[in-house]
């Protein structure tokens, strides 16, 4: 029952996609609106495997009707690299032989394997389907063994919970703010990672060195000065900052940038042509995150380490050039990425308490919001258009297997990370 589709990334924008190089090897708005539409209605064979295989021996992951590139695969363990497809009679058909053999060497140029079992196997011998499931798992393990000389790809080696925490302006700009935030952050205990912008100390400190700011549709252009300048606030004095008064919390914390350690490479942000033909946007040393290069190993390291990385909103394109990368996008890749190996809760603060019944009341916070209750908010138009395209990233990042994405005011959330929810925490 797998489909596929004409891939059309040209309408994507880096945020709605996060990850999806990662684990959906871009894949466009239309496959997952139909895989969507897939999942609830599943066939007797699907509905018999996924049963079985959501919560497995094997301590796997699985998920179902999930795109790939041009494709939707019926089953996929993105920790395995497995796809499994299952097989009406049409697939007996000269035509869609020679289809699925083409489409099962696209996949396996992504390094994925592919399992096809026809409905009557499942219907009729499961216990054989299971066994041969196993046996390619372990097969594909082995192989992981002797190429990178260990079972385990965790970065750690330890899993269990890791929080992804990403503050702005509204704690940086504060003192206060910012001294109350990170006794809060220090006393996490696990592991931890904080992102942090700081795009207002910037356009005021470039403004006392003569630099204007630059904006286009609410997005700043990053040209030489400007550059040289987010470098020496964000990576410098911010950075260093946040980190100097971590290490007085006893929160042994690292400063770092994209470049350090290699571990956020990205691509310069080509000239976007204007729709209309005259002209378009430069702009300038902005940098888009290449997931696929992303060294989650080298990261990892710090955090097996007993380390607490803080990073700064910059990555590089490994020619030597910083590039200007916004800081919300670094903290969802890092997330997405790291979920495959940590139950990853992705925490965004912002000058809110939350997500708002109410847009005129700042006390009517939803605590809760999963896909069903995100669709009837939509249906009763209770949502201000602003806080759109933050829901809609969040589920992105947990659609692309992070466990819980949280936002709000950063003194609440803080507070509240194991005991009852302040601000609000999305869900499946």
């Amino acid at each position: 029952m797998s489909q596929d589709i004409k891939n059309e990334n040209s309408n994507s924008t880096p945020l709605e996609y996060m990850g999806r190089h990662n684990m959906y090897y871009g894949a466009n708005p239309k496959l997952f609106e139909l895989a969507e539409e897939l999942r609830a209605r599943m066939t007797q064979a699907e509905e018999i495997l996924w049963n079985i295989i959501k919560i497995n021996e094997w301590h796997l992951k699985f998920r179902r009707q999930h795109p790939i590139a041009n494709y939707i695969a019926d089953f996929y363990c993105h920790n395995v690299k497995l796809v499994i497809e299952l097989d009406g009679g049409y697939h007996e058909n000269k035509e869609v032989k020679i289809y699925d053999d083409t489409r099962e060497n696209n996949l396996k140029e992504y390094g994925i394997a592919v399992l096809r079992f026809k409905n009557e196997e499942i219907l009729h011998n499961i216990e054989e389907v299971l066994t041969k499931i196993g046996d390619t798992i372990s097969s594909i393990k082995n192989a992981e063994e002797e190429s990178a000389g260990s079972l385990n790809n965790s970065p750690s080696g330890d899993g269990g919970k890791l929080f992804v925490i990403k503050i702005g302006g509204n704690v940086i700009d504060n003192d206060a703010s910012l001294r109350s935030f990170l006794k809060d952050f220090a006393a996490i205990d696990g592991k931890k990672i904080l992102v942090h912008g700081g795009g207002k100390i910037a356009t005021a400190i470039g403004k006392k060195l003569g630099i204007e700011p630059n904006y286009i549709n609410g997005r700043r252009i990053t040209d030489e000065a400007t550059i040289d300048l987010v470098t020496m606030v964000y990576g410098g004095l911010l950075n260093k900052k946040i980190v100097a008064k971590l290490q007085a919390l006893n929160c042994n914390a690292i400063g770092l940038t994209g470049a350090d350690a290699n571990i956020i490479p990205a691509t310069k942000r080509p000239f976007v042509n204007s729709p209309s033909g005259d002209g378009g946007i430069d702009y300038g040393f902005v940098g888009d995150i290449v997931n696929e290069k992303l060294k989650i190993k080298n990261l990892g390291l710090f955090l097996s380490n007993d380390l607490t990385p803080v990073i700064a909103p910059l990555t590089h394109d490994q020619n030597g050039q910083l590039l200007n990368t916004n800081a919300d996008t670094i903290a969802s890749v890092l997330a997405v990425a790291l979920s495959e190996w940590y139950d990853v809760r992705l925490i965004y603060c912002f000058e809110k308490k939350g997500v708002l019944e109410n847009v005129e009341d700042e006390s009517s916070v939803i605590n809760l919001i999963n896909k069903e209750k995100y669709r009837q908010l939509l249906a009763e138009n209770k949502l201000a258009d602003g806080i759109l395209p933050k829901i809609d990233n969040a589920f992105a990042a947990i659609d692309a297997g992070v466990k819980e994405v949280l936002i709000g005011d950063a003194n609440d959330l803080l507070h509240n990370l194991t005991g009852n929810v302040k601000g609000t925490l999305f869900r499946q």
